[in-house]
């Protein structure tokens, strides 16, 4: 038959390197680009620019290794991976911000000349060398910036461009007027003082009593305060990498292979030991000491006995002056330039700070140099074992990942080959951010409560919990939320409205009483209410509860005993306006300088904000979530 011969033609040798050389000529003469999907990277198109995945990339590079120079907590952020992803998103949406404004500045015909542009580069700090501009040192500094001279200079005009509209605006909009200011530090200085009225909640406790009935009632018009929240029961298998290394053989040959090849990590930097003469700013004939220790070392008195009577460090004074041995770096930038370009013995000049005047001087000089593995055995072995432990939850990260998707139905497989035992968690309740570790990790919970892994059955993907830890689940139970059973409850509802209602009772006995001192500011207490008289309250004060104290500036001063009734800490109390008292002109004179500065930069930030709020809602931006989603993944 003509289709036997069909497929018997398809299946032949010859007919299968025609088929190749036609794929091949296709690909060569281009057609083949359009049989391959091509995908889009640019994470967002604004109007006719894109931001592309490398611009996003690189932006995201700059602002970590700016966070790195705040120190090790910063630094220690980015190795949060929903941190990350959190900042990645942010500085994605500061780059359209960017965008969005920059393309409208253009499109309002905002110009700037070349002349203009080499003004300012011309008169940068940066670009400059003895007071004048430095053309070689100017193309250094761009390239070392990974830009070329005519793109940084275009991005200079764009700069140019934007600030010359936002400048203007943010410097009006973020000026303070002198009356907001006045007021609000007026407000902030300002202390009110009041007497406090309360009753004695275990007396109307006492006198209350509540039913079944009450209960229920409380329990209907309040189903949102019993509500069961959504739960999970699910297996899991947790890697950790802690747990690993335990799991690693350490032996002599392994530790000498190991610094033999990495010595280089073990390197020390070179230090100093450094000695330390402080005469503190404002003490006691501060400037006397300062020129008799000068003269001192003129004269070649040993530094020892000049620290010994002349210095006001306490800390080093009884250790001779020795402040130990410092790397580079441990000393404030200052005493740090000075202490690193002396030579060894050798004393410096004073060196001036508000703290005061230093003389330091170098002791000894302890060149860069690597231990011998005998020396730092202990740093060899932690450092090998982090290495092979890293290693090893590499390695099973991996084959926990591949295993459990290709054997989905069950985790058996995977523990079996990454050496886990399979857990249970027990009833895991939706948000329950009191729940112990890792039950309570959001990952895991957006996880474990996603439809598509409690409905399915099937294994989770792996989830990295933080750097250290992953794990994999295969949901077993899964409840919606739900209204517990009044009966459940009842215990609950009852507690509940019993202080519903002595909250109501001890208000009435409170309301009450307010209207009496209306007419006779002499009322008599009624019976189990006490005052606490001339209680001054200020804002931010902690003798109130917050809310408490807002109620308490809210009150009219002009209004003859004006009052409020509120919770305070869990108890209805009685506020009673009884003086006013406005800060002082030096109290208002502080306050105003300190709120000057920060409330004009709320104003500038808030203006910004603005601004870039309106270039966007001119602008088109579509956002491209695939390619968002696989710059973000690179985090996870």
């Amino acid at each position: 038959m003509l289709s036997d011969t069909l497929r018997d033609g398809a299946n032949s040798k010859g007919f299968k390197i025609l088929l190749a050389l036609i794929v091949i000529s296709f690909v060569i003469s281009g057609v083949g680009g359009y049989l391959i999907p091509r995908l889009n990277t640019d994470p967002v198109t604004i109007g006719g620019y894109k931001i592309t995945s490398n611009e996003w990339t690189e932006q995201y590079n700059r602002r970590a290794q700016q966070l790195h120079q705040y120190g090790p907590q910063a630094a220690q952020l980015l190795e949060n991976q929903a941190y990350v992803v959190e900042l990645k998103k942010s500085v994605l949406e500061s780059m359209i911000d960017n965008v969005a404004f920059n393309s409208q500045v253009w499109e309002s015909g905002v110009r700037i000349g070349d002349a203009q542009v080499r003004d300012v580069i011309r008169n940068t700090p940066a670009f400059q060398k003895d007071g004048k501009f430095d053309n070689e040192l100017y193309l250094a500094t761009v390239r070392n910036m990974g830009l070329s001279p005519d793109y940084f200079g275009e991005q200079m005009r764009l700069s140019m461009m934007s600030e010359s509209i936002s400048r203007p605006v943010m410097a009006a909009a973020g000026l303070p007027l002198p009356y907001e200011i006045k007021n609000v530090a007026s407000l902030l200085g300002e202390r009110r003082t009041v007497n406090l009225y309360t009753v004695d909640q275990e007396a109307v406790r006492a006198a209350t009593t509540i039913s079944d009935a009450d209960a229920q009632a409380y329990y209907d018009g309040h189903h949102d305060e019993f509500i069961a929240p959504a739960n999970v029961r699910f297996n899991y298998l947790l890697l950790s990498f802690n747990d690993l290394k335990e799991q690693v053989e350490v032996t002599d040959a392994a530790l000498e292979e190991y610094y033999n090849l990495y010595s280089a990590d073990f390197e020390r930097d070179e230090t100093r030991a450094i000695s330390h003469l402080l005469i503190r700013a404002n003490s006691e004939n501060a400037a006397e000491r300062v020129a008799a220790v000068e003269q001192g070392l003129k004269d070649g008195t040993d530094f020892k006995d000049l620290i010994a009577k002349y210095s006001d460090d306490s800390a080093s004074k009884a250790q001779d002056g020795s402040m130990g041995v410092i790397a580079r770096g441990q000393l404030a930038a200052n005493l740090d330039q000075v202490a690193f370009s002396l030579a060894q013995g050798q004393v410096s000049t004073k060196i001036e700070d508000s703290f005061g005047t230093h003389f330091i001087k170098v002791d000894e000089i302890i060149a860069p140099h690597t231990p011998t593995l005998e020396e730092i055995k202990d740093e060899v072995r932690t450092a090998y074992v982090n290495a092979e432990a890293r290693n090893l939850y590499n390695e099973r990260a991996t084959t926990m990942s591949d295993l459990s998707f290709e054997n989905p139905d069950s985790l058996d497989i995977t523990a079996e080959a990454v050496k886990l035992k399979i857990q249970d968690s027990g009833l895991v309740a939706q948000g329950d951010a009191n729940a112990k570790w890792p039950f309570n990790n959001p990952e895991l919970q957006n996880v474990a409560f996603n439809p598509d892994v409690y409905s399915s059955g099937i294994n989770s993907q792996v989830i990295a919990l933080d750097q250290d830890n992953s794990i994999v689940i295969n949901v077993l139970e899964h409840h919606e939320a739900e209204l517990r059973p009044f009966a459940e409850v009842k215990e609950t509802a009852l507690a509940a409205a019993q202080s519903q209602k002595i909250n109501e009772t001890c208000h009435g006995i409170l309301q009450t009483f307010a209207q009496s001192l209306q007419s006779d500011a002499n009322a008599a207490l009624p019976e189990h209410v006490s005052v606490q008289s001339e209680v001054e309250v200020a804002i931010g004060t902690s003798n109130v509860a917050p809310s408490f104290g807002q109620a308490i500036f809210a009150l009219p001063q002009e209004a003859t005993r004006a009052y409020t009734i509120d919770d305070n800490n869990g108890v209805q109390t009685l506020a009673v306006l009884t003086k006013v008292t406005a800060p002082s002109e030096s109290e208002l004179s502080g306050l105003e300088q300190v709120l000057s500065a920060q409330y004009g930069q709320y104003l500038n930030l808030i203006t910004q904000r603005g601004l870039y709020h309106e270039a966007r809602a001119l602008s088109e931006i579509e956002y491209n979530e695939e390619a968002i989603n696989l710059v973000t993944r690179q985090s996870e």
